[in-house]
């Protein structure tokens, strides 16, 4: 891909990393960058107890030792920044050149947006999935006008990481008089209602371009943009907590697209888990009969992610998109070539991503054992799959007819449990 400023993608793909550290709006280091990044390496990341969005130590350090070896990134500044506690939101403007020395505009600005943080940025992705924009969007966009009238004359690039990326493409959109450049990394789509209100000036837009790593499951909720480029990263071995592979969320950290040795992997096709889970989101978000629950489906979803993620909205949730799911495989024959494609070839890390899911919601047993069964089930025995939609074709009838979708916590485990009754029948 060709760089869309003078920071290559890899540079800009840096800037993302280091918005999810506290030492940026830290009053105990300055904020030149080569200054912060030593100053971790020299220790301060013996002082994060948690290191953020599911990186391991060896690859924050290698962040921050990439940039301090950078010549021009170990030059930039932190000229600006927002930091939204109570709704999480976080965003900073990096330039290159001590501000303090002038204030006079740079060459180009760079507005970099971090990803989810906090209950409340995660009900707004799923308010993205149904309205034209949220209040995170609108609040992103109105940081990039204050940076224009600061900086009347420089350059603007956009970037950012999942939420960052999708508020990045808002901006570059809504804002393009402002906005020139935008960088979308795992960033997630948007709504049927975006487009219809922004068709008309998508194609005045400025350069926009999107990457994502080819496992990445945020960059398919919605619909995109600009479909990405995939890149095949460094995180696709097994590791001794997850022996079956990887789970999902670890192909979704700022920095999964890096080689281990430096810049991003080659290029790549989507994964099979991707592209079947787009298929289902855009079906999801578009069938009429499902209309009137959809977004109260996505609201119990999305509290998962949240302190709400044992409540009886959860669980609903999930017998509900459950159903919808088996649905769509039992009606639609290329969705189901999606998912025999997924249980043959991206297996490891389905099982790896229904284990770590497992150890995330203990003590609600209706989930755990679901997950459990169809897991153990289809996962390990892909041969498993032709009758399991066989089973999904009557019982999704039989449900539809007789018991119209039942709404209470045991619904999900009886519903499991019929498709597998049929399945266990066979013999292979």
């Amino acid at each position: 891909m060709k760089p869309l400023s003078n920071l290559s993608n890899f540079q800009i793909e840096r800037l993302c990393n280091i918005t999810y550290l506290d030492v940026l709006i830290s009053e105990q280091t300055k904020n030149n960058l080569n200054h912060i990044m030593r100053y971790m390496l020299d220790g301060g990341f013996d002082e994060v107890e948690s290191l953020p969005v599911l990186m391991s130590r060896p690859e924050w350090e290698q962040v921050a030792r990439s940039i301090t070896e950078d010549p021009i990134l170990s030059g930039f500044f932190v000229v600006k920044y927002e930091n939204d506690e109570k709704n999480g939101s976080r965003v900073f403007c990096f330039a290159d050149g001590n501000p303090h020395d002038s204030h006079k505009a740079h060459g180009e600005i760079y507005v970099v947006f971090r990803g989810t943080c906090g209950d409340v940025e995660w009900y707004d992705n799923a308010r993205g999935m149904f309205v034209a924009e949220t209040r995170a969007q609108t609040a992103a966009l109105s940081f990039v006008r204050e940076v224009r009238e600061e900086f009347p004359t420089a350059e603007i690039c956009v970037a950012g990481h999942s939420k960052g990326g999708n508020k990045a493409q808002y901006c570059a959109i809504v804002g393009g008089e402002i906005v020139k450049k935008c960088l979308s990394i795992d960033g997630q789509g948007f709504s049927h209602l975006f487009f219809e209100k922004y068709g008309g000036i998508i194609e005045e837009a400025g350069e926009i371009a999107a990457i994502s790593e080819r496992r990445d499951f945020v960059n398919c909720l919605g619909f995109y943009l600009k479909t990405p480029e995939y890149y095949a990263g460094g995180r696709g071995d097994t590791c001794e907590k997850f022996p079956f592979g990887q789970p999902l969320p670890y192909f979704h950290c700022p920095d999964a697209l890096r080689l281990k040795d430096g810049d991003f992997g080659d290029r790549a096709l989507v994964s099979y888990i991707s592209k079947a889970l787009n298929s289902f989101v855009i079906y999801f978000l578009t069938a009429k009969k499902y209309s009137g629950k959809a977004e109260k489906i996505a609201y119990g979803l999305v509290s998962l992610m949240t302190a709400d993620r044992h409540g009886k909205q959860a669980v609903e949730a999930i017998a509900e998109a459950a159903l919808i799911f088996f649905e769509l495989a039992a009606k639609d024959e290329s969705f189901r070539g999606e998912l025999r494609d997924v249980f043959v070839y991206e297996k490891d890390v389905i099982s790896a991503t229904s284990q770590m899911l497992r150890e995330n919601i203990k003590g609600n047993e209706i989930v755990e054992h679901a997950s459990k069964t169809f897991a153990e089930k289809l996962t390990h025995k892909p041969k498993y799959f032709r009758y399991f939609i066989q089973s999904v074709e009557r019982y999704v009838v039989f449900t539809r007819k007789v018991q119209k979708a039942k709404e209470n916590a045991g619904h999900i485990n009886h519903y499991i449990k019929g498709i597998f009754k049929h399945i266990n029948q066979k013999s292979l």
